[in-house]
């Protein structure tokens, strides 16, 4: 009597992975199938990705780089980035809001050289106050429309470049842009 209740147990032991034996296929194929995708993502989506955003490239030593606006700029030697100034989480009104509506950016202005750089960091209340009223001037449509957003950041640039000296910033750059 012993042995048939052992044998029992031994059976039902038996045939309850048999659900998981069916489902090991499947579960092996999504295993198998995360795994090719993460290792494509890492090997050829990724760097393609770098190189379309300019991570990762550097330019020659003695290579110039033209600008939006035509003149051509030197970079410093290879492997030394730009100089660059970042105002993070600036917000403001745009015009005719009545204050119901906002504009939440980032600002990254790639500056001339070392002393320009020097000089925007020393005068960041001024820096900041540029690029606030600059902004503030364009009705919500204007800051909403991404086709204006080009025209939005050199007309940025020349407000900087005026009030903190010519070729202060070579580029602007919106890393966050929120209209709500």
């Amino acid at each position: 009597m012993a042995d048939t209740e052992q044998n029992n147990s031994t059976d039902a032991v038996a045939t309850a992975p048999t659900g998981v034996k069916k489902r090991l296929p499947l579960i092996a194929a999504i295993v198998a199938g995360l795994a090719v995708g993460a290792g494509t993502g890492a090997v050829v989506v990724g760097p393609a990705a770098a190189k379309a955003l300019g991570f990762g490239v550097e330019a020659p030593a003695d290579s110039t780089v033209e600008s939006e606006h035509g003149d051509a700029d030197s970079l410093a030697s290879a492997g030394s980035p730009p100089a660059v100034l970042t105002l993070d989480n600036l917000v403001l009104n745009p015009a005719a809001s009545g204050g119901s509506r906002f504009l939440l950016l980032t600002v990254a202005m790639e500056c001339g050289d070392a002393a320009a750089l020097s000089k925007l960091q020393s005068r960041d209340a001024e820096l900041r106050d540029v690029v606030l009223s600059t902004l503030s001037r364009k009705t919500v449509d204007e800051l909403a429309d991404v086709a204006q957003r080009e025209g939005i950041k050199s007309e940025l640039q020349t407000a900087l470049n005026d009030r903190f000296g010519k070729k202060s910033v070579i580029r602007v750059y919106f890393p966050q842009y929120v209209v709500q």
